[in-house]
């Protein structure tokens, strides 16, 4: 029992004292304060190319997903469309349910197709926004949002 408590206070004393001496040699050392900033830069500019990397990836998914929508036949008539409205939900929720965490694109294609169909899209896309995902509900707001702006060529 002695030695343990004498083996904690030396460890304690030896990491107090390092955290001085950081202190002090950041505090007095031009050097090294060079190199933590080089450090922290190098850790920004990693973290920022892995955040446009990350955005790349997503609208990435945002373009296959909106080229899955324009692909899939819409019907014409109010019947076919009810059906097909309730087929795209329920496909879109089955897919998602497989899924939880994985690649969720298809299930996003589904909402959007039904989205498209539905009379009043407005009022869906804040039932999507209270009942979908926050994973799926990011990639239909971005798909709306590619969607509706126009390009130009």
């Amino acid at each position: 029992m002695k030695r343990s408590v004498i083996f904690g206070s030396v460890v304690a004393a030896l990491a107090v004292g390092y955290a001085f001496y950081f202190d002090y040699k950041r505090r007095n050392d031009p050097q090294f304060r060079k190199k933590l900033k080089r450090r922290y830069k190098k850790v920004q500019e990693v973290a920022e190319s892995q955040k446009l990397a990350e955005q790349k990836l997503f609208e990435e998914k945002v373009e296959k997903a909106l080229e899955l929508v324009k692909i899939t036949p819409l019907p014409s008539s109010a019947e076919e469309k009810e059906l097909f409205f309730m087929q795209q939900v329920a496909r879109g929720e089955q897919l998602f349910q497989k899924q939880p965490d994985g690649d969720n694109i298809e299930s996003a294609v589904c909402f959007y197709s039904a989205l498209k169909v539905y009379p009043q899209p407005n009022e869906l896309f804040s039932i999507y926004e209270r009942t979908i995902p926050e994973p799926i509900m990011n990639l239909l707001r971005a798909m709306q949002t590619k969607e509706t702006t126009p390009t130009v060529e």
